[in-house]
């Protein structure tokens, strides 16, 4: 897993530095500020107020994606920030990350009983917006790297009848909404079904973090809704006790009871 954080070097440039979680090893490139859309960061460091300003319309769009905090406010400078090391910078991670993670859990669990009973509708009405608006709404409470989410869906099939005619029929198949900074919309294959298969067993209508592997950041999670199941995957740096009730609550009101 790799964690990014950038740091505004002047109203045309960004210096972003690169985590190899495993390895524990950084590298630094420098970007230009039009190229911060295309990038995954996990947080943004703002020091001089004049940059900021210049950069305003960017950093409004980019802010809804990750965190952008006054530099100020870690004790850090550019050139601290250009020249850490890579333990430090590990930290430095861990606590931009759960400041954001904490500022959107506790935002959610003021808004939940209004977020739920949206949901629940949406899950009648409109199955992928509903899967679209639950990606970003977990993305953003899990602070996640990347995240896949797994899911039934129907698709038109062209299929022999009796009378050996081709006609559409529906058919039950897997989709995914995978990415890092946005959901991308896939039609799954085999692996997909294979993975609702290993699953199988452990189905059932709450919330349950069936695997967790902190060394390497990965954590697989499931859910039936409603007689459908639901595979949550993705990498995160940690799975506190409140991310992991913020999540069991939404899945169980979302059942209506």
């Amino acid at each position: 897993m790799q964690l990014t954080l950038g740091f505004v070097r002047s109203s045309s440039q960004i210096l972003l530095k690169d985590l190899d979680w495993e390895q524990n090893q950084i590298s630094t490139r420098l970007i230009d500020a039009t190229d911060l859309p295309d990038q995954n960061l996990q947080g943004l460091f703002v020091g001089q107020n004049e940059h900021f300003e210049q950069l305003l319309s960017l950093l409004d769009k980019e802010k809804t994606h990750y965190p952008i905090f006054e530099s100020s406010n870690f004790d850090l400078t550019y050139s601290v920030f250009e020249d850490v090391p890579a333990f430090q910078f590990k930290e430095l991670c861990e606590k931009a990350i759960s400041r954001w993670q904490i500022s959107n859990n506790f935002k959610s669990l003021e808004e939940i009983f209004a977020f739920t009973t949206h949901m629940r509708v949406l899950w009648h009405k409109d199955r992928m917006s509903f899967h679209e608006e639950l990606w970003y709404w977990l993305k953003r409470n899990l602070s996640a790297v990347d995240l896949t989410l797994v899911f039934n869906d129907v698709v038109q099939s062209e299929q022999k009848n009796e009378e050996g005619q081709k006609e559409q029929k529906p058919k039950l198949t897997q989709s995914l909404l995978s990415g890092t900074k946005k959901a991308n919309f896939m039609t799954g294959a085999g692996k997909e079904q294979q993975l609702m298969e290993k699953y199988l067993d452990k189905w059932n209508e709450q919330f349950e973090i069936t695997e967790w592997d902190a060394t390497k950041a990965r954590f697989v999670a499931t859910v039936m809704i409603e007689k459908s199941p639901l595979i949550i995957m993705g990498r995160v740096t940690s799975l506190s006790q409140l991310q992991r009730s913020l999540l069991f609550a939404f899945f169980k009101g979302l059942q209506g009871h």
